[in-house]
């Protein structure tokens, strides 16, 4: 039997490199030198790929030819072409903004607007949607705004004040509710942005304890309460710790019942 292999492998130089295994019947049925194939046996179903269309690509899109930026579009999310099902949006700024902001700076969010995403990011999202209407989208915090976080900045890590949680999802809320009036459902939301990461940038630290309470006790409650249906993931980080941090808040802090499991797989996403 020959089988093909396809095999990236960044220490060895290799990219999409391809290769023929061959198998031979064994005089013994040693079990290492099997491979068992079980057509009825399936597992996990890649719902699709994607990519972030952040502040900093939307504003691109926007300054350049407006043909060449329809092309860049349709190159993506067209069916016939990369076909594109996702799109992962940050809530507020990233390392991907212009610059820093937040939807609102007060304690009741009297003041929560989104109008900085309809420069350039709602924009460029509905020329995305008008080549395909069926896209997906994912929203992912960098930060909660500054004065909820015990270090009072976007950057450099710091926590969610545990007295500012309902409040940061009730923030959450209406972002939400904002983007569906322009016709944009956040189907999942990741709870941080690499939660285990201080970053010279917008970012906000989690412990696995932590991201379980904020998910359980604040986000699920409020966002059921309003009648929304985005579905939560956790560790939107990267892939090397997933399986002991997914026990860790799935199964030893009991957060197992409140987050999208079983078919969504998230290993972080960059922009276009």
């Amino acid at each position: 039997m020959e089988i093909e292999k396809i095999e990236t492998n960044l220490k060895r130089n290799l990219y999409l490199q391809s290769s023929k295994l061959k198998f031979s019947s064994p005089s013994k049925n040693i079990e290492n030198q099997v491979i068992r194939i079980n057509p009825e046996i399936t597992f996990q179903k890649i719902l699709g790929f994607g990519g972030a269309l952040t502040e900093s690509t939307c504003y691109v899109l926007s300054k350049i030819d407006k043909n060449i930026a329809n092309q860049i579009l349709e190159e993506y999310f067209a069916k016939d072409k990369l076909n594109y099902q996702f799109c992962r949006l940050s809530i507020a700024s990233c390392d991907f903004s212009l610059d820093s902001y937040s939807y609102s700076h007060k304690t009741n969010l009297s003041d929560f607007n989104i109008n900085r995403d309809l420069q350039y990011v709602i924009p460029t999202i509905k020329l995305a949607q008008n080549v395909n209407k069926n896209i997906q989208f994912l929203s992912s915090p960098w930060s909660p705004p500054a004065f909820m976080k015990n270090n009072h900045h976007l950057f450099s890590g710091g926590k969610l004040l545990p007295q500012y949680r309902k409040l940061w999802a009730d923030y959450l809320v209406k972002y939400v509710f904002n983007y569906q009036s322009y016709g944009i459902p956040i189907s999942y939301m990741t709870i941080q942005n690499e939660p285990n990461a201080k970053q010279i940038w917008e970012s906000c630290l989690y412990s696995s304890a932590e991201e379980a309470d904020l998910l359980k006790n604040y986000l699920h409650p409020t966002f059921k309460r309003n009648g929304i249906n985005t579905q939560f993931l956790i560790w939107d980080h990267n892939k090397d710790i997933i399986l002991e941090r997914s026990i860790e808040t799935l199964i030893e802090h009991n957060a197992l019942d409140y987050a999208k499991r079983n078919r969504f797989s998230l290993v972080h996403w960059w922009t276009f």
